[in-house]
Formats: structure tokens, C-alpha cells, sequence
């Protein structure tokens, strides 16, 4: 086994095939032109219950593969010493899933997600790229928050009450295709960000504007005053703090008209924002303009959780139960200690969400990996270290006060994308010939055909159950032809065993509300819901079982004190209503 070092970037060597570079380029391209800004009606949430996630995630199984087949082809591996750091670090996440609380099920999915992303990373380093080439990713980036800045814009200024995309026009926060207004800030600020970088990046030509300064200049004009009126202060805080940091790279490396005219395009957004203000009597939400937020309550919940079991955690994809249930003790052995917020299953932070369900195991790996980042940041050229943690900025501030990475694959891919930036800028790298390549072809293979399969039926089973949810009255066939439940495990559970329930009160049958019963309460032992209890209770008094109503009101009275569970329920009311409590 030979290991060769390899100085900058430029492999081409004779007798090595030539590398896959367009087709890698043009899933990317696909992935960030089309297939992120796919919709379709869904019933929110989270993950692949967002309809542009399941579709983003085809491209980008063929990004993944175009990158392992390269190794294949050219039977050579191509690293750098970031890349057995980060690796390391995946295993060390990836060890608490072998615990025996851990939830394995519940977990897989976070921690393919994680895999994937590395990954992504190694295919990535496996292509030489030219200057032009390497850019281009950080092109198709500003392309999507283009494209989705357009569409946000739309919501904001043109859609009416009972548009065919059912965007909320009095709350009026434009969120894009992301379905949540912070998400959709992080990604404009980002952009917003990348604008500037790209520019110093651009020499003028005989003091000639290009077509391409001019689209990175009218940039901040487009994203900012969408920033103000998201009313997102983790935008807000993203956008402002990349572009200080920005600042003295574009001073150092851009011409002085450059960065003087991209500045004057950033007080030019802030002015829209005031006129758009003035004219339309927009004004954002009260509680946007303090730091009073439910955050200052459940993540240092969840980091007393930590605090309280540091070497093994809870276990993964344990965090809801957990949490409702240890929040639910401390505050019953001391009532001045906050109950626990109905429903978390992320407590917003996502240090704190590995290190309370794993422990100090993922713990210190996030914290290593972001060190190594950190130092390949340093490494960089002088003047650009700044720059670059300016870029992550955004995306990073939100994973620390929300989840980005669970509603976005999007904002995943970037980020990946950003750390193989950082280290290309300064990466020796190494080349591992391989002999033994029929497990990385295997992995070509089916990397994207199962990607793709289990992405077309997720779309397809979310497309039934958002027409089951949403026609009155219900259609059970539409829940016959969900294909793949595995996708859609609460939500599908929760529509085929209240139906139940339904009928079996319809037609005073016992047994049908009976296995809602013992349904509802294997299921609460992994998902506690508070609708998920007050049918539990229902259906015992349904029962006549009064005894065990109480039981289980008491339960249910333990975990959620703030809310006040009903002893005798209108159960056909309560249980005719669809979707996910």
C-alpha cells in the first residue's frame, strides 16, 4: 500500500482517465437550480416531511456517487488531513447509536445524514478543480438564494389570501420553499455574505463592471430588505455579523470602488426596507425586536440534562421522551424549576442535542472537528481568515439557536461545501492507491438507486396523507396507498390509528378502540404527545375503563402540568380532527 504526497491541487497526470468533473458539477447544478426549489403540499414538520428535502436528496446521492466513482476510476484515494479528522469524528458521533438506551430507529436517520455529508466532503476532494471550476459551487449557491429571494418576494408583494401554495399572507413572513422564516433567513444571509466575497474575487477590467460584479452588487438590494421583514433576529444577527466580518477582506483584496459601491448596495436594501415600512405599514412583531425567546428556557433544559448524565447521555434518539420526562421530575421535586415544553424534540441547539442524548463522546467530537476547521481558517491567507468565518457564520449561528440542518438539506450541502473551501485554500493532499474497489462500486450503485427510490415514494406517501389530511370528510383510501410509512412513521401511525378510533366509536366496537389503546401506549414511550394523551384517556372512558382513564390522566398531568386534560372528552370531535398533534 502506497501513501504519496501531494502538494496544491493539480493531479492531472498521464495515464489517468479524466476525472468526472462536469457530471459531478451538474447534479450540484441541479440540486441548487431545480430540485431544492420543488414543492408540493405537505403537512410540515421537519426532515423529509418537506417535500423539497425528499427531492434535494436525489441530486445529491448522485453527487455523492460521481465523487466514490472517481476513486474507482482513477483507483486513488485523495485526502487531507482534515479529512481523517473529520472522519474520526463521525465514528466517535456514530458510537452512542450501540448504546442500549439508544433508539436506533429514531436515530438512523440523523446519522445517515451525518455519513453522507462526509461523504459528499470525500467526493468533493477527489476532483483537481480549476479556479473557475471551484467557484462555480459558490455560484450556484448565490443562484438559489436568488431564485428563492425571488420567490420570496412574490409571497410578500403578490400572493392574495387562498393562493394555490397556502402561504400565510396575514403573518406575511416569506419564507421560500423552507416553510419556516429563520431557515429562509440563514439562507439569505449567507447569500447575502457570499455576495461580497465574490466580489473581491472579481478584478475589475479598465474600471469596467462585469455582468457578474453587477449581479453580486444588486444582491444585497434583493436579500436585505427580505431579511427586515422575516423579522428573524437570528437573520439579523447572521447578516450582520458576516458582513462586519466581510469588511476587511474586501477592503484589503477588492478594488476600492468595489467595496465601496457593494456597501452603498447594503444601504440602499436597508432603505427599501424603510420605504417598503413606511408605504405599506408593515412593522415588524414585538416580540421579534427583544432576546426574550422560549430558547433561554429549553436549552439550558437540555444542558442540564447533559450536566446530569455526561458519559452516556439519554441515548440517542431518546431527546422528547426524555426531556418531558426529566423536565417533568425536576419539576415536581421543586415547582420554581420549569416544566417542559410540549412536543420538543430538538432543544434548539445542536451541541447541546448530541451532547444530551450521547454525551461527552459526540460532545468532544463536534467540538474537534469544529477546531479543525477552525485551524485550516487560520492557515489561510492573511486577511481571509475573517472572511471565511464570516461565510459560516450565518448557517453556524442558526444550528447553536435552532435546527437548520433537519429542515434543510440545502443548508447541509452548503455547509460541507464550505469546509471543503476552507481547506482547499491551504490542503496538502495525499493519494491512498486502492486495490480493492468492489465495495466503493457497490456503494455507486446503490447510493443513488435506493436514494432515489425511497425519495420518489416518500414524495408520493406525502402527497396521500396531505389528501387524506386535508379532504372533509376523510378518505381512508388515501391512506391505503401510502407506500412508504417508514418515511412518514408518526404521521402515518397517528392518521391510521385515530381513524381507527373514529370508527370504532362510530360503530361502538370495542375491539378498534382497544388497539388504539395499545397503540397509544407503546407509542408514548418514544413520542408523548398531549393530543396522543387525551385520546389515551377518551378512549378508557369509552371504555368505561374509569380506573385506568384516571391513570393515565394523572400520567399525562406528571408530564405536561401547564396543560389542563379534559376528564370526559367529546372523543368523535377529538378524534375527527387529521394530522399530527
Amino acid at each position: 500500500m502506497t501513501v504519496l504526497y501531494v502538494k496544491g491541487t493539480n493531479l492531472a497526470e498521464k495515464g489517468i482517465s479524466k476525472p468526472m468533473i462536469k457530471p459531478f458539477l451538474v447534479s450540484l447544478g441541479i440540486l441548487f437550480l431545480l430540485a431544492m426549489h420543488y414543492f408540493q403540499h405537505n403537512p410540515g414538520g421537519s426532515g423529509l416531511e418537506l417535500s423539497y428535502n425528499a427531492m434535494s436528496w436525489i441530486p445529491f446521492s448522485f453527487a455523492i456517487a460521481f465523487g466514490l466513482l472517481e476513486i474507482c476510476r482513477q483507483r486513488v484515494w485523495r485526502y487531507s488531513r482534515l479529512t481523517v479528522v473529520l472522519t474520526l469524528c463521525c465514528v466517535l458521533l456514530t458510537l452512542p447509536v450501540f448504546s442500549p438506551n439508544a433508539n436506533i430507529g429514531q436515530s438512523l436517520p440523523r446519522l445517515l445524514g451525518l455519513w453522507a455529508g462526509l461523504l459528499f466532503f470525500v467526493g468533493l476532494q477527489q476532483f483537481s478543480f480549476n479556479h473557475k471550476q471551484r467557484q462555480r459551487m459558490l455560484w450556484f449557491v448565490l443562484a438559489a438564494v436568488w431564485i428563492q429571494a425571488i420567490f420570496g418576494w412574490v409571497q410578500f408583494m403578490l400572493l392574495e389570501p387562498g393562493n394555490p401554495i397556502g402561504y400565510d399572507t396575514v403573518a406575511n413572513r416569506p419564507y421560500g420553499i423552507f416553510q419556516q422564516p429563520n431557515v429562509m433567513a440563514s439562507f439569505l444571509a449567507t447569500g447575502l455574505v457570499l455576495s461580497g466575497y465574490l466580489l473581491a474575487r472579481i478584478p475589475m477590467y479598465r474600471g469596467r463592471w462585469s455582468w457578474q460584479q453587477c449581479f453580486l452588487l444588486l444582491t444585497p438590494v434583493i436579500t436585505l430588505p427580505l431579511l427586515v421583514v422575516l423579522s428573524s433576529r437570528t437573520g439579523w444577527l447572521g447578516a450582520t455579523m458576516g458582513t462586519l466580518l466581510l469588511i476587511p477582506y474586501l477592503r484589503r483584496f477588492a478594488a476600492k470602488a468595489q467595496w465601496r459601491m457593494w456597501l452603498l448596495m447594503i444601504i440602499l436594501g436597508l432603505s427599501l426596507s424603510w420605504h417598503i415600512n413606511s408605504t405599506s405599514g408593515w412593522s415588524p412583531q414585538e416580540n421579534r425586536l427583544s432576546l426574550v425567546s422560549a430558547r433561554a428556557m429549553h436549552i439550558p433544559q437540555a444542558a442540564n440534562m447533559f450536566l446530569n448524565q455526561p458519559l452516556t447521555g439519554y441515548g440517542y434518539g431518546t431527546f422528547e421522551v426524555s426531556y418531558i420526562t426529566q423536565t417533568a421530575r425536576w419539576h415536581h421535586d421543586n415547582p420554581a424549576n420549569p416544566s417542559g415544553m410540549a412536543g420538543l424534540d430538538h432543544p434548539h441547539n445542536e451541541l447541546v442535542f448530541w451532547a444530551a442524548e450521547g454525551g461527552i463522546i459526540p460532545l468532544l467530537a463536534l467540538l474537534a472537528a469544529a477546531g479543525a476547521v477552525l485551524l485550516k481558517i487560520k492557515k489561510a491567507r492573511e486577511g481571509t481568515q475573517l472572511a471565511l468565518i464570516g461565510l459560516f457564520f450565518p448557517i453556524v449561528l442558526h444550528s447553536q439557536l435552532e435546527y437548520p440542518f433537519y429542515h434543510s438539506l440545502i443548508h447541509w450541502v452548503i455547509f460541507v461545501i464550505l469546509i471543503y473551501w476552507a481547506d482547499n485554500l491551504t490542503a496538502k493532499y495525499y493519494k491512498k492507491k486502492m486495490e480493492y474497489i468492489l465495495s466503493i462500486r457497490a456503494l455507486v450503485l446503490t447510493i443513488p438507486l435506493i436514494t432515489t427510490g425511497f425519495m420518489a415514494t416518500t414524495l408520493y406517501s406525502g402527497t396521500q396523507l396531505t389528501k387524506y389530511e386535508t379532504n372533509h370528510p376523510a378518505n381512508v383510501n388515501y391512506l391505503l396507498r401510502v407506500n412508504n410509512p417508514w418515511a412518514w412513521q408518526n404521521r402515518f401511525e397517528w392518521d391510521l390509528h385515530v381513524t381507527q378510533l373514529h370508527q370504532g366509536i362510530a360503530s361502538n366496537n370495542p375491539a378498534l378502540i382497544q388497539d388504539y389503546i395499545d397503540w397509544a401506549q407503546q407509542k408514548a414511550k418514544q413520542w408523548p404527545r398531549i393530543a396522543l394523551y387525551q385520546n389515551l384517556i377518551a378512549a378508557y372512558n369509552q371504555l368505561g375503563q374509569k380506573e385506568m382513564a384516571s391513570q393515565i390522566m394523572d400520567e399525562a398531568q406528571y408530564l405536561y402540568p401547564k396543560y389542563a386534560f379534559l376528564k370526559e372528552t367529546d372523543l368523535s370531535a377529538q378524534t375527527a380532527e387529521n394530522g399530527t398533534p
